[in-house]
């Protein structure tokens, strides 16, 4: 039996099987889905509408996955503790040679964003999850609000939870003024098998995120499980993220203008970045990563890029339609926390709806203040920290300040 239809059997027998309003979501992502699996438990008619064809894919994408995000999977909720993580025991700062400076017992948990997408996408109905439903538009009475699909479709609810990601539709008809911010540097991201590299790299990662702190610059390296969901040293993959910069004068739009022609705003995929920069990056490689940091990011042949930015709202609620996580507030991945802060909206959503006794217009208005200030304190504090690396060059290793976490180091 699948983790929906074991959530969906204990639902039905709790005698509490009432549906309450009907909630649409747009945007099938792990902010998304979190929101879905935590109202659909409470009881509510969730459909969720994603505008992708097929099951949602990201390669070259590895997280650090702070507690809230993998909370519905540790809590209870599917009746077991069902991480979707691994843990490393150290954060080992290296330099150029391949010493260690420093390495704190720090227990941090990473993953795969698909992995974490793929756990999160079981726990939920199939039937409730509508592919090739992009939303182009909405309509909001008192009580209610009208969402327009691409295809023509009008799907009728009671609340409409926009989680469509930092190029946000919904966010361009409610705030056009408000944009994304080019940070001024990019994250180099690579993944790798554990097969592929050697015995002394392979212990040296075993147990460890590295770390290297570079010119105006900095790398992080960490395992991550495998495709299949192996935690296995030496069956595992390897996430490499590297940190440089590209001023907007002409730089970046050159770098994210692929071998296509076509100019990319946020991501240049696997397989379309241009040789020459590439090989850049390579050459940069070879001259200032340390032994086990270089050949893992050499041996990725296809990386990906990931523009960097900020974005912050003045509002997230909007009658009865809400804007969350990257829709909201796009944070620096620096701390860790952009998932985090996603499935953080999720369930302190919950939370406000049990809270009011699940009175939609007074959950909006206990919510949004609340997240408000969450989403503008993480903004504030990764600014400041991407800041210091890339712009200042002040960044140190071991710098015990220098820590993941959403609210507070490790949480």
């Amino acid at each position: 039996m699948s983790c929906s239809s074991v959530r969906l059997t204990q639902w039905l027998h709790s005698g509490s099987h009432r549906l309450r309003s009907r909630v649409l979501i747009a945007g099938g992502s792990i902010g998304g889905l979190t929101t879905a699996v935590l109202l659909r438990d409470l009881g509510y008619d969730v459909q969720v509408f994603e505008r992708a064809s097929v099951a949602l894919q990201e390669r070259g994408t590895g997280i650090v996955v702070l507690p809230i995000t993998e909370r519905y999977f540790t809590e209870g909720n599917l009746g077991h503790d069902n991480r979707v993580s691994l843990e490393l025991s150290d954060w080992t700062y290296l330099d150029r040679s391949g010493a260690v400076i420093s390495a704190d017992p720090d227990h941090f948990r990473f993953s795969g964003w698909s992995t974490v997408y793929r756990a999160l996408h079981d726990a939920f109905d199939p039937d409730r999850y509508h592919l090739n439903s992009e939303m182009v538009g909405f309509d909001q009475r008192p009580d209610g609000v009208s969402l327009h699909l691409a295809d023509g479709r009008r799907i009728e609810g009671d609340l409409l939870i926009c989680a469509d990601g930092l190029s946000s539709t919904a966010r361009g008809i409610l705030l056009p003024e408000v944009a994304p911010t080019y940070a001024g540097y990019v994250a180099w991201r690579a993944i790798t098998p554990e097969q592929d590299l050697s015995q002394a790299t392979l212990a040296a990662l075993s147990d460890a995120m590295l770390y290297q702190v570079l010119d105006h610059s900095h790398i992080l390296v960490y395992a991550i499980p495998s495709p299949s969901g192996s935690i296995t040293p030496g069956e595992r993959t390897v996430n490499s993220v590297w940190y440089r910069n590209y001023p907007d004068d002409g730089a970046f739009a050159d770098l994210m203008t692929g071998i296509d022609g076509e100019r990319r705003s946020g991501t240049m995929p696997p397989g379309m970045i241009r040789p020459e920069f590439v090989e850049e990056m390579r050459q940069s490689a070879r001259e200032t990563l340390a032994p086990a940091i270089r050949e893992v990011v050499l041996a990725c042949e296809e990386p990906l890029i990931q523009a960097i930015f900020d974005l912050e709202v003045p509002r997230m609620v909007f009658g009865r339609v809400c804007i969350l996580g990257d829709a909201a507030f796009g944070l620096r991945p620096h701390v860790a926390a952009g998932q985090a802060k996603a499935c953080a909206d999720a369930w302190a959503l919950h939370d406000a709806l049990v809270e009011v006794d699940h009175d939609l217009d007074a959950a909006l208005a206990v919510w949004e203040p609340r997240q408000l200030q969450l989403g503008r304190s993480a903004v504030a504090k990764t600014r400041a920290m991407g800041d210091r690396s890339q712009v200042a060059g002040t960044m140190v290793a071991g710098d015990p300040a220098w820590k993941f976490g959403l609210w507070e180091p490790g949480n």
